[in-house]
């Protein structure tokens, strides 16, 4: 890729234009900007956003979307843009589903990367029986929270130093009550509870609303299947390698994603190099907006 191809450097809080896609064909889109992790690859909550903005480029507009299941392949250089391809599955009265292929091309002359594979569903609303479980953070003022970059820096150097996981993020506002137990780093537990909104506000359009909770939802839950040990990795010496191994949203009524979000994050299991984490997600009004689940990558490397 020659240096003028390569894309340019995003400002982090504007969330808006690192979501907007380029049309490049009827059910092709290409990447504008990139946001990278603290691994100088793309940030995977990018690639879920981009795969259901894409998707939702090609279904009608009175659709919302209702269900995303991706599966991350290989990492994406923030320095070339991403081709998603949409493939149309299902256009009913009711339903719509797509497939979304995001590639990458390869230096060399060799073949694209395959970097990600999604499906997504898109419906109306409809009229039936509705129940939800309750939030567990009801009457907490999350903007009475400290903020992540606040925190103390013995808190902060533990989770870098074992997780190599930095604590704030720059586009993002994560909140938690008592961050040492929070975090796993007292009496450890695999479960984790925090708030999260974008640190901008974003234009009232349900579809980019779902898109930016898409980005963030990337964003700490995996913490729950790892941050449970924090303490003994430290007392090893050993830190872990982790990367998100796939990833499901379920939305279960339209959100905000810049206001707060409750995520209660539990992880029933971890071994094997993998951990899962699945979460519920409330808005501040306590009402049940979405569901979340997230496998994995968990495997010691050399500090």
């Amino acid at each position: 890729m020659r240096a003028a191809d390569a894309l340019p450097a995003w400002n982090p809080l504007d969330l808006q234009a690192l979501l907007r896609l380029e049309p490049v064909g009827p059910s092709t889109f290409r990447s504008r900007q990139a946001c990278a992790n603290a691994r100088g690859t793309v940030f995977g909550g990018q690639l879920l956003a981009h795969a259901l903005i894409a998707a939702s480029m090609t279904v009608a507009p009175d659709r919302d979307a209702t269900a995303l299941q991706f599966m991350f392949l290989q990492s994406a250089d923030p320095a070339r843009p991403i081709e998603l391809e949409v493939t149309p599955l299902q256009d009913g009265k009711r339903f719509a589903s797509r497939h979304v292929r995001g590639t990458q091309p390869a230096s060399g002359g060799s073949a694209a990367r395959l970097v990600l594979d999604a499906q997504l569903t898109f419906a109306l609303e409809l009229p039936g029986p509705a129940h939800a479980t309750p939030s567990r953070a009801a009457g907490v003022d999350p903007a009475r929270l400290p903020r992540m970059e606040d925190l103390p820096a013995e808190t902060s150097d533990a989770v870098w130093r074992t997780l190599g996981y930095p604590l704030d993020s720059p586009a993002l506002d994560l909140r938690v009550g008592d961050a040492a137990q929070g975090l796993g780093l007292d009496a450890p537990t695999a479960s984790l509870g925090f708030w999260l909104r974008t640190r901008e506000p974003l234009a009232d359009d349900r579809m980019l609303q779902a898109a930016a909770f898409a980005f963030l939802s990337d964003w700490w839950i995996n913490f729950a299947s790892v941050g449970v040990h924090v303490r003994q990795l430290e007392r090893d010496g050993e830190r872990l390698h982790v990367a998100s191994l796939n990833h499901a949203i379920w939305f279960h009524r339209p959100l905000r994603a810049d206001q707060w979000l409750y995520f209660d994050v539990q992880s029933p299991c971890a071994g094997r190099g993998r951990g899962l984490s699945i979460g519920a997600v409330h808005d501040i009004d306590g009402v049940l907006v979405a569901s979340v689940s997230q496998e994995n990558l968990m495997t010691p490397g050399s500090i």
